[in-house]
């Protein structure tokens, strides 16, 4: 877990320092599918030093489809209702949805622990 903790620190907050203009509201955009492939990749890479190439791909298309339907039913669901990022309400959401993101971390090593081992 502490590999992927540093992943999503590089993920999801350094290399977006990179993505200027990202609407994450549109659910096909390559602006925001840029970031959800970097986190599959990263995943990828953490991977393949504990199992097989194809578990890792596997295992990185599960980080990339559910980084990209969290993130977009976040900014969808704060633009619909009006909620803006300088607001308590908005971190208490964020806050969730790091948790689901730290939670597919978690069950990527269950599997791994489950299948590759």
């Amino acid at each position: 877990m502490f590999l992927f903790t540093i992943k999503h620190s590089i993920a999801d907050v350094f290399l977006q320092t990179y993505h200027t203009d990202v609407d994450k509201s549109k659910y096909i955009s390559w602006k925001s599918h840029r970031h959800y492939i970097e986190h599959g990749a990263c995943t990828f890479i953490i991977l393949l030093w504990f199992v097989n190439p194809i578990f890792a791909a596997l295992a990185s298309l599960l980080d990339y489809l559910i980084h990209w339907h969290v993130d977009w039913l976040k900014t969808s669901f704060c633009l619909r209702t009006g909620i803006k990022r300088n607001t308590p309400l908005f971190w208490r959401i964020h806050t969730l949805d790091q948790m689901a993101h730290f939670g597919t971390y978690g069950l990527i090593v269950y599997f791994v622990h489950l299948y590759a081992f």
